[in-house]
């Protein structure tokens, strides 16, 4: 039996509450992160094959772990996305020392560069050396890494390495072959549509991108506004004080926000039961791309508002409906925008890009659910077995039991930060006392070599008249 590790947030069929989710950030941060670890999941579901979930995150795997994952698998499988930015540079380097230590292969699926949208390697520069040390490691131990479009596989190229496979985002496959949108251009859209938003909480375009929110909302006010991250997870669980405080900002961050105030918003805690709500709308759009593809999978058309090169990048290779959000005026018309909509092109190319993923597993020595399994209906059964939460919304959170959970775990985070503080405090005074230490030593070595000078002029007084008389005397003509 083959026995593969794969690291991710949280098993598929673990069920997850707000609690465990509040906790554990079993949605790495965003619930978009599921998307692609899942799919994996699904493509590697064959018979003989042992999948087990890592839920180590990448900050705290050490290289201590290497013994313990050559230990448990025969494969360490990695679905990354958008990993080649500054933010992630220390993770690079940890999963560089943990990967040089492995005895077992390592797949990587989907990883890719972020970049602006102009595709500049150049603004890439401060990742280089933790990219080459990562995939450095990973083509040690695999015939190919995968990566997300051209962008990435060109940002490699440069960077001298040639064994790279574009492979897409492994989650546009999740319904595995056959696969069809059939959504046309064309179309009008629906009267009384059903619309679902998704909005990215940091991106370059930040003003543009709130005033296009804006204009959707004032077009769809009974949109529902799928949040996807841990922090609007806090922000409908906890709520803040924005209003009485009259702050606001351009991206719902807080609770003042339109968004937050007059749409429905909710946020998914894993992705079944994500798809399976997007499945009851009419049309998706947003700056997410996974808010974006998680709509498609779940056969409702989605446009993606492409903000970066990782969201074009990926929409350019799965030729999803898409627009750079700089082309968009910020009054953008939904209904323009759903006549655009056209998945022929995504339905012309989706056998082929699948067939690429397919091969790369079978190059790096993985089996897939299709060729050698059953389809992924083993784990669809497992799926509907399961009794996933729908999507978060803040007026579930009013029992008594959920006001004692907040207490407890106000408490325990106070109890944490405290703890952090000490650290940081007993850290900074180890380096004082070190930095003290420096400075004394600095000021003996100083001192000392201030009295060395001393005496070496001294010395150099006394000598120089006698030598100054050998040296006329050795220079006077005979």
């Amino acid at each position: 039996m083959k026995r593969i590790l794969m690291q991710a947030g949280n098993d598929p069929f673990n069920v997850p509450t707000i609690e465990s989710t509040l906790v554990r950030n079993s949605i790495r941060g965003n619930v978009g992160n599921l998307m692609y670890t899942n799919s994996a999941y699904r493509h590697m579901s064959v018979p003989g094959a042992e999948i087990r979930v890592d839920t180590t995150h990448f900050a705290e795997l050490t290289v201590a772990d290497a013994d313990r994952i050559n230990d448990e698998c025969d494969v360490f499988v990695l679905p990354m996305a958008n990993a080649f930015k500054s933010k992630f540079v220390p993770h690079l380097h940890i999963l560089a020392n943990l990967i040089g230590r492995l005895k077992v292969p390592v797949v990587v699926f989907g990883v890719g560069a972020q970049a602006k949208l102009d595709y500049d390697t150049a603004f890439l520069k401060p990742v280089d050396e933790a990219v080459k040390r990562f995939v450095g490691a990973v083509l040690d131990r695999s015939a190919s890494i995968g990566v997300r479009g051209e962008f990435t596989q060109r940002y490699l190229g440069e960077l001298g390495f040639r064994d790279v496979d574009v492979i897409g985002c492994p989650s546009v496959y999740f319904r595995g072959p056959g696969f069809r949108m059939g959504h046309p251009g064309g179309q009008e859209l629906p009267e009384g549509a059903r619309i679902a938003l998704s909005t990215a909480l940091r991106l370059a375009n930040a003003e543009l991108a709130s005033a296009v929110n804006e204009s959707v909302l004032e077009q769809h006010p009974g949109l529902t506004y799928f949040a996807q991250e841990g922090r609007d997870l806090q922000t409908l669980y906890w709520g803040d004080t924005a209003v009485a405080a009259r702050q606001s900002a351009p991206m719902p961050d807080l609770s003042s926000h339109p968004l937050i105030r007059t749409a429905d918003v909710c946020v998914p805690l894993e992705p079944h039961s994500w798809m399976d709500a997007l499945t009851r709308y009419d049309f998706a759009l947003g700056t997410r791309i996974h808010g974006n593809i998680a709509a498609l999978v779940a056969g409702t058309p989605a446009f993606v508002l492409a903000h970066d090169s990782r969201t074009l990048e990926l929409s350019r290779y799965h030729h999803i409906p898409h627009r750079v959000i700089t082309e968009l005026d910020a009054d953008v018309d939904v209904a323009g925008l759903y006549a655009e909509t056209d998945y022929t092109a995504f339905d012309a190319h989706y056998a082929e890009g699948f067939q690429r993923l397919l091969d790369f597993m079978t190059r790096n020595g993985l089996r897939n659910a299709y060729e050698h399994g059953d389809g992924g209906e083993e784990y669809d059964r497992k799926v509907r077995a399961a009794d996933f939460p729908q999507p978060f919304r803040r007026s579930e959170a009013e029992s008594v039991d959920d006001l004692l959970f907040r207490i407890t775990l106000l408490r325990e985070q106070n109890k944490a930060i405290a703890r952090q503080a000490a650290r940081a405090e007993k850290k900074a005074s180890a380096q004082a006392a070190h930095i003290k230490k420096l400075e004394a030593a600095l000021t003996a070595q100083r001192e000392s070599s201030e009295k060395r000078l001393r005496a070496l002029e001294a010395q150099a007084k006394r000598r120089l008249p006698t030598t100054a008389r050998r040296l006329v005397k050795r220079l006077a003509p005979k």
